[in-house]
Formats: C-alpha cells, structure tokens, sequence
C-alpha cells in the first residue's frame, strides 16, 4: 500500500499540472467572448503562476517516485503508467500556452472587415488590399453580409473597391496601417447605392452614409 505522504506527493503534482492549465484555457474563453483587457494581464502572470507550478509539480512528481521507489511492496506497473501520465500533463502546459499566446496574437494584429450589401443590387468582385495583403469577398447579394480578416505586413493605406452593373465603389477603409496593428471597419452599400466605412466594431447606421 502506498503512505499518506506518497499520496499527497502525487496530488500535488497533479494539482500543478492541472491548474493553470484549466485557469490559462478559461480565461481565454472569456476573453474571446468578452475582450475585458484586464484578462490579458491576468493570463500574463498565470504564465509566470503556471512556471512555479511546472517546477512545483516535478519535484513533487519526483519525490512521488523516490518514495515509492523505496517501498517494499511498490506496484510498479501501476504507478509507472501514473507517473508518465502526470508528467504528459505537467509538460503539456507549455505547448497549451504558447498555442493560447500565438492565438491572441493572431487575433490582437488582425484586421477585421465587414462589407454589408443593403442596397437592391448584387454587387460583385468585392476586394480589400493595402498594407501588403488582399482579401476578396467575391459577390454579395442583396442583404447579404460578408466577413473577412487580414494581417498586415507593411506601412500602407487600405482601401476598398467593388462593382454594381456599371458603377464602381472604391474607398479608403484606413489611411495608415502598419504590421503588428489591429482594427475593424465595416463598409455598407446603402439603399441608395452610396457607400459608407465605419471603422470599429459596430457598423454605421444606413441613414448616416456618408458618400
């Protein structure tokens, strides 16, 4: 049978691994929903948290083995595979992290785009370019809604352009953007056939257009 304190080595070494792994996945779920600011510090120090935990977590993992290395009547088959599986666990808040630290990153420098079609008219070879990159839309229909992201990758101005029978829509959607920078804008075509850009999250009411 193992000790009480061999138990407790064990727990503790779970616990570690554990943890800040179930701390640093949820609040980036909250964050994705919410974009609260103060979760990013939050998730910087359980980076710092979940490095204590990691060193924490293996020399209670070690002294787990050390205990029940010495106990004369030790399950070795047993507590070999629990010893491998806490010690997957406690590694594997390294990728976990980085992957969460890549994502918000991702997410943070992106550049997210809107083309809203309210006018009665298809409007076709919708395309957002600047800044190094390109995004096309293709073809919106009447009332339709299409989404897009880019990641800027020099200084430039972005700018929009698009296509209704014969007219042709261009416009700026930002006058400068640099690499490592976000932002939101959203462009709708109106009733009337005018264009408008917003820039941030919300879209500009249809009775506001300002071309």
């Amino acid at each position: 049978m193992l000790s009480k304190s061999m138990n407790q080595s064990f727990r503790v070494a779970v616990l570690c691994g554990v943890i800040p792994l179930l701390v640093g996945v949820s609040l980036f779920v909250v964050w994705i929903i919410t974009r609260w600011d103060w979760l990013k510090l939050g998730g910087l120090c359980t980076l710092y948290v979940g490095l204590a935990c990691f060193i924490v977590g293996v020399i209670a993992l070690a002294k787990y083995c050390w205990e029940v290395s010495r106990a004369p009547d030790r399950p070795r088959q047993k507590w070999a595979g629990s010893v491998i599986a806490c010690a997957a666990l406690l590694v594997s808040n390294f990728p976990a992290a980085g992957g969460i630290v890549a994502a918000v990153m991702a997410i943070e420098t992106c550049y997210a785009v809107v083309v809203r079609n309210a006018s009665q008219q298809a409007i076709s070879d919708v395309c957002v370019y600047g800044g190094g990159c390109q995004a096309d839309f293709g073809s919106i229909p009447p009332g339709g809604v299409a989404r897009r992201w880019l990641w800027i990758q020099q200084d430039g101005e972005l700018e929009v352009s698009a296509f209704s029978g014969s007219k042709t829509y261009r416009s700026t959607l930002d006058p400068y953007v640099c690499p490592s920078m976000g932002g939101s804008a959203t462009v709708v075509i109106g009733p009337t056939g005018t264009l408008s850009v917003s820039n941030g999250v919300a879209e500009p009411s249809l009775a506001a257009e300002s071309r």
